[in-house]
Parts: structure tokens; C-alpha cells; sequence
């Protein structure tokens, strides 16, 4: 592996482009969307996932993928750290910016050569991708064969991440308070939720899926090091001590966000994202939430979590959230 630093050039846009792709891919990406958050048609329930508009049109060509098994799975619920995870996948098998795709992502109108579980099938292995789909909605061969990495976040992080990215996105139309987006959680109509069962349905299988790699987000943030010592091994992967280094100084959230490869910096130069409401990648820290939640809000959270955690007691035993930063040498 060699040692060099991300670099980000293809996701660049000449500035003299960009007022005017601004106004046009707005205007065009607006239009384009059918159904923007809260609509009838804005979800799809996928066997069990509630999938968002316009991602569910891809399921069809999603059903179909085979995995293989040297492929790698990055499972998560939405802004719980897919990008960290796949940044420290991708530069544990390779050497230079991330590129990995979203399984079930989908445009409006796209052609269905260009969907990623399409394409994906013309690549040599190992491949890596990512899925917000729920474990019952995994195809069967990626469970079957492919590894797969989950990555769990304490809701309320997740709740304030989401509400940022939401409002930052043009084209959902979401102008909601942090109070309103805990309400799309607890009514089990956010994106890609329910939230809780979404944990749950991985978390249920850590004892019985020897292909199965169960984290959380704030591990990876407390302790990089550890953790891709410990993804290499799950990946069969050995590194010394200065491809460790390397990789820790490349997924590091410094060089991340400055990455346009990471940042998605292509999509507010399109004016598909206002990165003056929330870059794609944001704060990244534990207990952020004390920044955003009134006292009764945290109290109507804690009531929510309570029950969703009773009502899931088996599948989530013995797993356990953490909401804020912990001294890990203690």
C-alpha cells in the first residue's frame, strides 16, 4: 500500500461553472423529484425498510445482485459513519480516494445500466459497497456470501445528523425542527427506519453470521486505531504499523471533510446541497444531541428509546447505546 494522502480531483467543478449549474440543477433536480419528505409516495415499505423516493426504484435491480465472497458489505441506519467506515475499508484493500458505491442508490429517471447494482456486476472483486437497507431487506447472496460490516449510532446523535442533512438537501424540501425530525423516528416514517428494528435486525444475528462485523459508530471515533486493526483482521488483511498510520492520518475527519472525494463537495457546486445550512459531513462527534435537545425533548427521547429497547429486549441483550465522549483508558 502506499502511503499518500486522499486527493479528490474528479469530484472537482471549474468556479466558473458553477453559478450557473446552481440555478439550473436546482431548478431541474426539484422538478425531477416526484415526492419530497412527508408526501404519500416519499416511502416504500421493503420488507420491513422504509425505503425513500427515489432509492425504492432501484429494489427491482437490487433483488437480482449476487455477492460474492470476496465482496464487503457496509451496512448502516443513515448518518451513523458509512463514510469513516468506508473510507477505512476501501484504504485497507487499496491505495487512494474512497470509491464506493451505494447499493440502492437511484436518480430520478436513471437509466438502468448506470444503477450502482448494476454496474457493481462489471467490477472485479473485491468489491466494496454500501446499504441503508434493513437485514430482512439485504438480498439473500449478500448474506449468504459477502462480508458484511455494520455500523450502529445513538439515535439522538443520528436524529440531530439527520435533521442538518435533510434541511441541506434541496431536493427532500425539509424545513423541520430537531423536535420534528424525532417525530418522523418515533412514528416509524424516517428514511430507511424504523430505527430501532433496523439495529435490531443485524444485532440479531452477531452470535449466529460468522460474516457478520458489528460496531458502533462511537467505537470507531474513540478508537480508529483499534478498529482498523480489527476490520483488517475481519477482512483478512495484515498491516504494519505505518500503513496504520497512514490510514489513520487519510480517514481522519480533518482530511476527510476537505476531501472532495468524502465531502460530496460536488453537490453543493451543483446546487443539489446547501452546504451553508450542513456540509455533508458535519460535526462527527458523540453528544452533539446536548447542542440541540430542549429538557423535554431529551425526556420525550429517553421515553422512546425505553420502549423501543423493552419491546426489542432479546434482540438488542446485552448491546447498549453510548450518548456521550467516555475516557476509553479508564
Amino acid at each position: 500500500m502506499a502511503h499518500t494522502e486522499f486527493v479528490g480531483q474528479s469530484a472537482e467543478i471549474p468556479c466558473t461553472t458553477t453559478a450557473t449549474i446552481n440555478a439550473a440543477a436546482t431548478a431541474a433536480a426539484t422538478a425531477a423529484f416526484k415526492y419530497k419528505f412527508g408526501d404519500e409516495g416519499y416511502l416504500l415499505d421493503y420488507h420491513g425498510t422504509k425505503v425513500c423516493y427515489p432509492m425504492y426504484e432501484s429494489l427491482p435491480v437490487v433483488e437480482r445482485f449476487q455477492a460474492n465472497d470476496k465482496d464487503i458489505c457496509i451496512a448502516s441506519f443513515p448518518k451513523s459513519g458509512t463514510n469513516l467506515m468506508a473510507a477505512i475499508v476501501w484504504m485497507i484493500l487499496h491505495d487512494g480516494d474512497p470509491k464506493v458505491p451505494h447499493l440502492e442508490y437511484a436518480l430520478p429517471g436513471m437509466p438502468p445500466n448506470m444503477l450502482p447494482a448494476n454496474t457493481l456486476n462489471k467490477q472485479a472483486g473485491p468489491r466494496v459497497f454500501y446499504t441503508h437497507l434493513g437485514y430482512n431487506a439485504l438480498p439473500e447472496s449478500i448474506k449468504t456470501h459477502a462480508k458484511v460490516i455494520y455500523i450502529a449510532r445513538n439515535p439522538k446523535d443520528v436524529i440531530v445528523s439527520t435533521n442538518y442533512f435533510f434541511r441541506a438537501l434541496k431536493f427532500k424540501q425539509f424545513t423541520g425542527t430537531v423536535q420534528e425530525t424525532f417525530q418522523s423516528f418515533m412514528n416509524n416514517v424516517c428514511a430507511f427506519g424504523p430505527y430501532f428494528d433496523h439495529v435490531a435486525g443485524y444485532r440479531r444475528h452477531v452470535s449466529d453470521m460468522a460474516n457478520l462485523f458489528f460496531i458502533t459508530y462511537e467505537e470507531m471515533v474513540q478508537d480508529v486505531e483499534n478498529i482498523i486493526k480489527r476490520v483488517a483482521r475481519f477482512l483478512g488483511k495484515e498491516l504494519d504499523n505505518m500503513q496504520i498510520s497512514n490510514i489513520m492520518r487519510c480517514c481522519s475527519r480533518e482530511q476527510m471533510q476537505n476531501n472532495h472525494t468524502t465531502n460530496l463537495a460536488h453537490l453543493h457546486q451543483l446546487g443539489l446541497m446547501d452546504f451553508n445550512v450542513s456540509p455533508f459531513m458535519r460535526k462527527g462527534i458523540i453528544g452533539d444531541w446536548k447542542n440541540h435537545f430542549s429538557p423535554e425533548l431529551n425526556r420525550q427521547v429517553d421515553k422512546w428509546i425505553e420502549q423501543e429497547q423493552q419491546r426489542l429486549h432479546n434482540e438488542l441483550k446485552g448491546f447498549h447505546f453510548q450518548y456521550e465522549t467516555y475516557n476509553i483508558a479508564a
